[in-house]
């Protein structure tokens, strides 16, 4: 009788701590970053401000999903095939992330302070698009007698970086990371194939075009580096401090 008392008290204790789950709510602030066709850009001045907010799922010490939205502005000034270059536009970044924790965190408690940690996923980038012959055609005279067009590019995206974060309260936290996104175009920098030429001369025979990129070997690498500040809830009514020592 004693023996199923105490599988009865352990069966209430675990399904009792696994309805004490956590997440976090977070407001992140930083500079976007650029990585492109245009080169000879000192890394400083491609910074612009970005801001965002996520929410982060815990699953256990080590493991998260996050759900993070970032907008802000890229730009960078520079050459490209020694023409001077630039552009400048607002960007807005949404993903989903797994958050993977080198060491067992826990927010607020005193055993689990800190942690390195990586994280990557899916996500999609939305931003303006222009192609303007008038200046392509100094790079590259394939753009001569073409029409200058904008449109609103919406690109799937792989998330990817690492990251450091640690408690300062009881509920609160802070952290400092870095992330990349591999997009699927190569429109960021509004030089989407400019060394796109047709060996036969004219502009109006799509199949005889020869492209430098395609959908996954372009040259435009967007980043974020920032700090972000974190707020613990319970997904529960009431927290469980023995389920966060016995079980995280």
């Amino acid at each position: 009788m004693r023996k199923i008392k105490l599988v009865f008290i352990a069966l209430l204790l675990t399904v009792s701590g696994f309805t004490q789950t956590t997440a976090d709510i977070g407001i992140w602030g930083g500079s976007s970053t650029y990585w492109g066709d245009v080169r000879e850009v000192p890394f400083m001045e491609t910074f612009n401000l970005n801001l965002g907010a996520y929410f982060r799922y815990n699953f256990n010490p080590r493991i998260g999903l996050r759900v993070m939205f970032l907008t802000g502005n890229f730009s960078a000034e520079g050459y490209t095939e020694d023409v001077e270059w630039d552009f400048g536009k607002m960007a807005q970044d949404l993903s989903l992330q797994i958050e993977i924790n080198y060491l067992k965190y826990i927010l607020g408690e005193k055993k689990t302070p800190f942690t390195p940690y990586i994280m990557g996923g899916v996500g999609m980038m939305f931003f303006p698009y222009t192609l303007d012959p008038a200046r392509l055609v100094l790079i590259n005279p394939y753009f001569a007698g073409q029409p200058q067009t904008e449109e609103s590019v919406v690109t799937p995206s792989i998330p990817f970086g690492f990251g450091f974060k640690f408690s300062i309260g009881r509920r609160l936290g802070i952290g400092l990371e870095y992330q990349l996104r591999k997009i699927i175009t190569d429109k960021l920098d509004d030089l989407d194939d400019p060394l796109t030429f047709n060996p036969n001369g004219t502009n109006n025979n799509e199949e005889t075009i020869i492209k430098y990129t395609d959908l996954l070997h372009n040259n435009d690498w967007p980043g974020y580096l920032g700090v972000h500040l974190v707020y613990k809830i319970y997904l529960s009514k009431n927290p469980c401090p023995a389920y966060d020592r016995k079980y995280w």
